[in-house]
């Protein structure tokens, strides 16, 4: 075997070598980086903070034309380990929110607050960056003038949502969702025409785990 040729076989796999073993580590994909195993976790915490406008509908012998500003900061835990079956499954969360703002300008302008104590929150399994929930809740509203008109200041409210969280960090995500939202005396008046509405709302949430 000439010289030339056993270099040739035995040094230049050693070069090859050294070179790919001097090589930084791939970076970690953007979708590890924002999917820590803890992120929707049994016990992990939840403050979420929303706004957005609402357009009343004429439905069910509600009244039309009831359009409002509402804002909403909600505190939640998630109760359950991933439970259900197929694209169903997910985890339970229960949430309890409170209605700082709601802000009426049309028929008339009114302002009011609200409480929330019943919220359900089905979380879906994320996939990569987001997060989708669906949501039933029900509280009370207080205004400063009767909402309809000619009810009352103090009504029930409910409301059925589906949203969706885009995490920008590992604990933090922005969050956009639709709910139908329901207003009603409950029956205590002699009329109960009650608003109903679609509501767009935008907002942030941050996750806390279970220490």
């Amino acid at each position: 075997m000439r010289v030339e040729t056993f270099l040739t076989l035995t040094l230049v796999p050693l070069f090859l070598s050294a070179g790919f073993a001097q090589q930084p580590p791939a970076e970690p994909s953007s979708a590890a980086l924002i999917e820590p195993q803890v992120a929707l976790a049994n016990g992990t915490s939840e403050w979420m903070l929303t706004a957005g406008p609402a357009w009343g509908v004429s439905l069910l012998h509600s009244v039309a034309g009831h359009d409002y500003l509402l804002q909403s900061v909600s505190w939640g835990r998630i109760l359950t380990d991933p439970i259900g079956p197929g694209a169903l499954r997910g985890r339970f969360q229960w949430a309890v929110e409170v209605v700082p703002l709601y802000g009426q300008y049309a028929p008339e302008k009114t302002y009011g607050v609200g409480l929330t104590p019943i919220v359900w929150r089905w979380n879906f399994e994320r996939r990569g960056r987001l997060s989708t929930y669906a949501e039933l809740a029900g509280g009370g509203l207080w205004t400063q003038d009767p909402v309809p008109q000619r009810t009352t200041t103090a009504n029930f409210t409910a409301h059925l949502a589906y949203g969706v969280r885009y995490f920008i960090r590992p604990q933090q995500a922005f969050v956009a969702s639709y709910r139908f939202h329901h207003i009603s005396n409950g029956n205590r008046l002699e009329s109960n025409p009650g608003v109903n509405a679609h509501v767009l709302q935008f907002g942030w949430t941050l996750l806390r785990p279970r220490a």
